[in-house]
């Protein structure tokens, strides 16, 4: 196991992971800076009479976008720290292998993200993108439901007023019913399954920008090894410690972790950017690299007849 882990490292790994946050921390005005899809893209047609009973007029859009921005936003606390190791602002403690816990969480939780993005919209069929979407609602309005009881009782122990407690849960429930129906009984994958399903979908559409980091490589297989490291931190588990001998190693799983974390994001907001795109029109925006744009271009046009 040991020389597994070995063989997949690139020295210097503490240059790989400077390198790979810096490209990580890229998105993050990106990531809280909302825009309505265009008349003519890909994504207003999706959301065009789709699914307005849930609260929301661009209910793809929305649902397809806020886990990218959530997992350029973990990347982006991720540079943050990693700046501060190597800066000596916060020096890791003396024979410690466990101190870059924090960024494996964030990267795990950030592959989690994208690639559910990458699944809600990497079907070219326009039907499929909107069920999944409306599964997606459907789940996440659900967790609201479930939230506000949760809500109540612990309002009601503590002696709030939770009156309108049945009126909200009346309306989540109608909108979980249209969702319903709009997704004709999808289920979303876990969460395993779901990244896994991202991964997959990046081996069968290489990004065009970013083919120097995937290298032919089986991205679907590192992905698993690399997700799985990073789980083990993120639920207290030490397994992962033990198939690490060196200080070296230890910098090559976050440097690993972070090109997975920082390849599945770019993949995400690469579709949906595609996505955003009128026929006809350039890709630019300035709040994302420029290097996303072969990548954009490339797979537009995927999107416009569909």
């Amino acid at each position: 196991m040991e020389a597994a882990f070995a063989a997949l490292l690139k020295p210097p790994a503490r240059t790989r992971i400077v390198e790979r946050a810096a490209r990580a921390a890229e998105f993050r005005q990106w990531a809280v800076t909302l825009t309505t899809p265009p008349q003519g893209s890909s994504l207003q047609l999706d959301d065009e009479g789709f699914l307005q009973e849930i609260g929301t007029a661009y209910p793809v859009a929305r649902y397809a976008r806020f886990p990218t921005s959530a997992a350029s936003e973990h990347l982006a606390a991720a540079e943050v720290l990693v700046s501060d190791w190597f800066n000596g602002a916060v020096p890791p403690p003396a024979m410690s292998r466990s101190w870059p816990s924090s960024v494996l969480v964030m990267c795990r939780s950030a592959m989690e993200s994208a690639a559910r993005t990458i699944w809600l919209l990497g079907d070219s069929d326009r039907e499929v993108r909107r069920q999944r979407c409306a599964a997606e609602a459907r789940s996440e309005l659900g967790e609201m439901l479930k939230w506000a009881g949760q809500d109540r009782d612990a309002g009601t122990a503590m002696g709030r007023d939770v009156g309108t407690f049945e009126a909200s849960a009346t309306k989540l429930k109608a909108a979980i019913a249209k969702a319903k129906e709009a997704s004709g009984g999808l289920e979303i994958p876990r969460y395993t399954a779901m990244t896994v399903a991202g991964a997959e979908w990046i081996d069968a559409n290489p990004p065009r920008h970013a083919r120097e980091l995937l290298d032919e490589k089986p991205f679907g297989l590192l992905m698993k090894a690399w997700y799985s490291a990073g789980s083990s931190f993120a639920h207290g588990y030490s397994w992962a410690l033990n198939v690490i001998d060196t200080e070296e190693e230890l910098y090559g799983l976050v440097a690993d972790l972070l090109m997975t974390a920082v390849l599945m994001t770019e993949a995400a907001i690469s579709l949906f950017e595609a996505q955003m795109l009128v026929p006809g029109e350039q890709w630019q925006n300035d709040q994302l690299p420029a290097r996303l744009r072969p990548t954009i271009t490339e797979w537009a046009p995927r999107f416009w007849d569909a």
